[in-house]
């Protein structure tokens, strides 16, 4: 029988948006009971509308995809008292994700120092923009701010005069969520051994540095702006893109280029081109004329041409897919990149699988991401909630 490695563990998430929710989210894949506390109108992200929509979507995709298999508790944490009910909760398990800023947990009686003082052995994660001390530990940090513009990513993307291009959301979110993800099992572990309660914290701007950590080394020393990449002029002709007959584009990773370059210019049926560039000096050299010749080359060839000869010479490639490419890959397939949620009312549907596996271990999605508040007397009722209290809390109006 395989194994769920956080089978026993219990989650709780104070927290929305995408991020930190994507974090616990992988957790329960992984076999942890993940309960997600959310506002009587529920999590900021369900409200965000596809665009253009997609008919038969079940509402936010993103939003599903990041909180399948949590269980939702509503709890309106601007009722007095209502971080009392909270604290019961935070008792009994074992950590406690959030994205409240500094500020917010303290008035919500929510900070590490009022967690561990109800649980003593609390794993407390946290992630955010910035960090919860410093300057600016009061900006809000989002995926295009902090980790886009604020880490140094986008000023580095795109050609030399080109603006600072648009970016895909969510993608520092869920890097960002993998190392919140690694710093909370990290701190589970330190937990285990020690007795004692842990805080672990990551921010995306930190996050976003680390993404481009080679140029911001290189910037430590040199105390210069590193230099956008330059289709035209690139430092090595064979480490670059490359567009085919038709349209299709081909991605070369060659730094190497004792090792590849005389295999590349027999390739592409240039025998000369290794004694007249002899060693990377040289293609550094005259990189703007022969990625020039290299373009008027590969526009001869259609793809699949090319595909054929850049295997059989062992280049080191890719093609540029297209996301539906992807969806179809039997690679992908393979190494269980997808799996499918049955949701009750959206009925089946497939969806990613996180970027890891484990191996003889279950790791997969244990259902839909629910509604708001659907788990609400369920959960609190397990947690040792009495039906008075629930009643007094529902008469406050704690469940909105």
């Amino acid at each position: 029988m395989k194994n769920r490695p956080m089978e026993g563990i219990k989650v709780l998430e104070i927290a929305n948006w995408v991020a930190a929710p994507s974090c616990s989210m992988m957790l329960s894949d992984m076999g942890a009971e993940v309960f997600k506390i959310e506002p009587p109108e529920g999590d900021a992200l369900r409200g965000i509308l596809e665009s253009p929509p997609i008919p038969g979507a079940p509402g936010n995709l993103t939003f599903y995809l990041d909180n399948r298999g949590k269980k939702s508790i509503v709890i309106d944490f601007t009722k007095p008292n209502a971080f009392k009910a909270v604290h019961k909760i935070i008792s009994q398990v074992d950590i406690l994700i959030t994205n409240l800023t500094d500020e917010r947990a303290k008035k919500y009686h929510l900070s590490f120092d009022d967690a561990k003082l109800i649980k003593p052995d609390i794993v407390y994660s946290v992630i955010s923009g910035y960090g919860t001390t410093g300057p600016d530990a009061f900006r809000r940090g989002f995926d295009f701010t902090s980790f886009w513009a604020h880490s140094g990513i986008q000023g580095l993307l795109g050609e030399p005069d080109d603006p600072p291009p648009p970016n895909r959301g969510s993608q520092g979110d869920h890097i960002s969520a993998m190392n919140l993800l690694a710093a909370t099992l990290a701190a589970l572990r330190l937990r285990d051994i020690s007795g004692e309660a842990q805080r672990a914290e990551v921010t995306l701007q930190r996050t976003g540095m680390w993404t481009i950590a080679g140029d911001v080394q290189r910037t430590i020393f040199s105390k210069e702006q590193p230099k956008k990449h330059d289709r035209q002029e690139p430092k090595n002709p064979i480490f670059n893109s490359y567009q085919t007959k038709d349209g299709k584009w081909v991605m070369f990773a060659m730094a190497q280029t004792d090792r590849y370059w005389p295999r590349f210019c027999d390739m592409v049926q240039k025998p000369q081109w290794k004694k007249t560039y002899a060693n990377i000096e040289q293609l550094m050299k005259h990189t703007k004329l022969l990625t020039t010749e290299i373009t008027k080359l590969f526009l001869e060839k259609y793809f699949d041409e090319w595909s054929i000869l850049l295997d059989k010479f062992d280049m080191t490639w890719a093609p540029v897919v297209e996301v539906p490419d992807l969806i179809e890959s039997p690679q992908l397939d393979a190494i269980n990149a997808f799996a499918e949620v049955n949701d009750p009312e959206f009925g089946t549907y497939k969806t990613l699988n996180v970027p890891f596996s484990i191996l003889n271990s279950d790791i997969k999605p244990r259902g839909p991401a629910p509604l708001p508040g659907q788990n609400t007397d369920e959960v609190l009722k397990a947690f040792g909630f009495t039906s008075q209290e629930l009643s007094d809390y529902a008469a406050n109006g704690l469940f909105g």
